[in-house]
């Protein structure tokens, strides 16, 4: 075995072993645990949305969804969205299309929209559960602007290696 690939075996186990450890282990544990994966872009990404230059910040969470096997638990949770003027004061609520990109055991370039609205309060969730299929799955995830039928992204999105069981 080269050198080369020794060093790359060597940090991907580190990567794994990383990921692993960071998702925690305990029988105790109330929410759901999260899927195992890969990004190099972290699990937070900022958005803007349909009014009043409403924007901000969204964190991603896979889970499995129980009892379906090849289905994965969307949860984005909003660090708190903010806007602009009369319009936002009128209506605090910023909304966005949310889109999946999906290569799985159960195709290639596969994709699901799905609206979703955050207000300025911190911590407000929206959940969609999305049939990925069971094994490993390139996943990734953005916004895209709401009420076009043109999908023009509205943020750089995030992307997973997931292990679907």
């Amino acid at each position: 075995m080269t050198t080369l690939k020794r060093t790359l075996l060597l940090m991907i186990t580190t990567v794994l072993v990383g990921a692993g450890l960071s998702i925690g282990a305990g029988a105790g544990e109330a929410a759901p645990r999260q899927l195992l994966r890969v990004t190099g872009l972290g699990d937070s990404f900022g958005t803007y949305g349909d009014h009043a230059n409403c924007h901000g910040a969204l964190n991603v969470g896979l889970t499995a969804t129980p009892h379906k096997p090849g289905w994965v638990r969307v949860m984005l949770t909003s660090f708190g969205f903010t806007g602009e003027g009369r319009s936002w004061r009128k209506d605090p609520n910023c909304r966005i299309l949310v889109g999946h990109a999906m290569d799985s055991s159960l195709g290639y370039g596969r994709f699901d929209f799905w609206p979703a609205s955050f207000g300025p309060k911190r911590g407000q969730r929206a959940v969609h559960d999305v049939r990925v299929g069971s094994g490993l799955a390139l996943f990734g995830i953005a916004t895209y602007q709401l009420h076009n039928p043109v999908r023009v992204p509205q943020s750089y999105g995030i992307n997973y290696y997931v292990i679907v069981p």
